[in-house]
């Protein structure tokens, strides 16, 4: 994939965390975002899950505490919600 390819997939990627925040009903414009996505792949009797995440640009501009604080955040919201849900 060239490197054109790359920028452009992760423009149409930001338009649509973008909408899907519109669409949720988030206020103003998503300044940061991460998307954790998780594949798996099968060869012949073996099947290998990929776990990674995607960050705008590539990544390559995002401090790690940056991303850190916003999955901590995320992580801690899900785990209320959770035990909520136990209740």
């Amino acid at each position: 994939m060239s490197d054109d390819d790359e920028n452009a997939a992760y423009r149409r990627l930001e338009e649509a965390i973008e909408e899907v925040c519109r669409i949720e009903g988030f206020g103003g414009v998503p300044i940061e975002w991460v998307v954790i996505a998780a594949s798996q792949r099968f060869e012949g009797d073996d099947s290998f899950t990929q776990v990674g995440t995607l960050l705008p640009d590539g990544g390559g501009r995002v401090p790690f505490h940056r991303v850190l604080g916003l999955v901590d955040y995320t992580h801690a919201r899900l785990q209320a919600e959770a035990a909520r849900d136990d209740t």
